[in-house]
């Protein structure tokens, strides 16, 4: 929320709910940017935990949601414009990766080499077409363009994701803690994503009260439940392939 003037000048990105500067005058939106760091957490202790026997492609996942809390920093830290598809852009990668996991998930391949590829290709593209729009910031319209744009690209490929996390729960239901793990994850990410829309469009009646920093608790929630959710998608893969996987709490 524009309340005041910093050190990065004004703000060109989307601005949230939090009070521009109200902490720090080197950071935009401290509680927001503070908070990025619960995904670099949830990032590098996934990367640790699975960096021997587990698939690279888990490693990339993790390296992606560290890479969000980077850029989550640089974008809530500064509301500059292009730091935006810092956040932005990585989002959309973990959910590729994700969704070629969920996938290409027998011990025989399914899809040939012109899956992975097309995956990325697309992200590629849709990145670009991000970053042209981008181009346009100061035209509020094309700015707005761009934001639901990426919202409801967001959106629609978690909802793809999501099916398939169904599904493997459903064919791993005697698998003791996987329900648990799905209910728990998805309940956290709810509460997360509503909070989200609440700080988003009611931004004005949650500042007449004390300012919850909703949008805070979000990346907060949605480290947990991408955590959560990737941990299914590495339980059944190590299942498929033999291995005796258990989920320790």
């Amino acid at each position: 929320m524009n309340s005041t003037v910093g050190f990065w000048g004004e703000p060109t990105s989307t601005d949230w709910c939090e009070n521009n500067y109200e902490v720090s005058y080197y950071i935009a939106e401290f509680f927001n940017t503070l908070s990025s760091l619960c995904l670099i957490c949830a990032g590098i202790f996934g990367s640790m935990m699975h960096s021997k026997g587990f698939d690279y492609r888990f490693s990339l996942c993790f390296i992606a949601i560290t890479f969000i809390g980077f850029g989550s920093i640089l974008f809530h830290g500064t509301l500059i414009f292009p730091f935006e598809h810092f956040d932005g852009i990585p989002m959309i990668f973990y959910l590729l990766i994700l969704f070629y996991s969920v996938n290409e998930n027998k011990k025989e391949r399914k899809f040939g080499n012109w899956f992975p590829i097309t995956l990325f290709l697309w992200g590629s593209i849709f990145s670009i077409l991000l970053i042209f729009l981008g181009e346009y910031y100061e035209n509020r319209i094309m700015k707005l363009v761009e934001f639901y744009i990426f919202q409801g690209t967001f959106f629609l490929m978690s909802i793809c994701v999501y099916l398939h996390i169904i599904a493997i729960v459903i064919n791993l239901k005697d698998e003791k803690g996987i329900g648990a793990l799905m209910i728990r994850g998805s309940t956290i990410f709810l509460i997360g994503y509503i909070g989200w829309n609440i700080d988003y469009h009611f931004c004005t009646e949650m500042n007449k009260i004390l300012n919850p920093q909703l949008h805070a608790w979000w990346h907060v929630t949605a480290s947990y439940s991408c955590y959560s959710l990737l941990l299914i998608a590495i339980f059944d893969r190590s299942k498929t392939l033999g291995k005796n996987p258990k989920i320790k709490w």
